[in-house]
Order: structure tokens, then C-alpha cells, then sequence
């Protein structure tokens, strides 16, 4: 497996050709999902998509770390509430509104 290139590496990488840092990215974090047990990789993989949505929808650098520390702590918040409190993860509740179609001339018309 690959070593993580020093701060300082990644740094200039990150200042002098973002792409190869992308590349850097998706190719350390595809060695990590293989080198994990079948099972898992589907999860890693699906995680792996989120993440990548949540890089491609930022402005800049700046608003990427800003989105991926939010999606952080939604995490972390999940996993906590996995932990300490299990069955909140499935308690849902939702209101169902039954919705009526408008009445108008067409279709009284094609009713009567």
C-alpha cells in the first residue's frame, strides 16, 4: 500500500497541481477499500460517492473543507447517537396528507 506523502509534499501538491492531489485521493482511498474485507467495500464505496459529491458541489477549497467538516460532524453525531441512544436511529415518525386533484371544467367535462 501506498504511503501518505508528508504535509509539506501534499502542500505543494495541493498549491502547484491540485489534479495530481485529486489523483493522489482517489487512488490511496481505492487501495483502502480493497485492501478491506468484501463485505465492507460496498459501504466504503458508497461512502467514498457521498464524499466525492460533497467535493464536487464546493466553490473552492476553502467552502470543500467547510462542506467536509460539516459532513463530519453529522457523522460523528450519527455514530453518537448510535451509541448512546440505538433506538432513536429507528423511531420515525411522518404525517401522510392525501392530496385531491384540483377540480376544473376539463375534467368535469370528461367525468360527467
Amino acid at each position: 500500500m501506498k504511503t501518505l506523502p508528508s504535509f509539506d509534499e501534499l502542500k505543494a501538491l495541493a498549491e502547484n497541481d491540485p489534479q495530481a492531489l485529486e489523483a493522489l485521493r482517489i487512488e490511496m482511498s481505492e487501495e483502502i477499500i480493497e485492501s478491506a474485507s468484501e463485505s465492507m467495500q460496498p459501504k466504503l464505496r458508497a461512502q467514498m460517492s457521498h464524499i466525492n459529491r460533497v467535493i464536487s458541489s464546493g466553490k473552492n477549497p476553502n467552502h470543500v473543507n467547510a462542506l467536509l467538516m460539516k459532513e463530519l460532524m453529522r457523522q460523528f453525531d450519527r455514530f453518537s447517537t448510535a451509541i448512546n441512544n440505538p433506538q432513536a436511529l429507528t423511531e420515525r415518525s411522518a404525517t401522510v396528507t392525501t392530496l385531491h386533484p384540483k377540480r376544473n371544467e376539463a375534467t368535469v367535462a370528461i367525468e360527467g
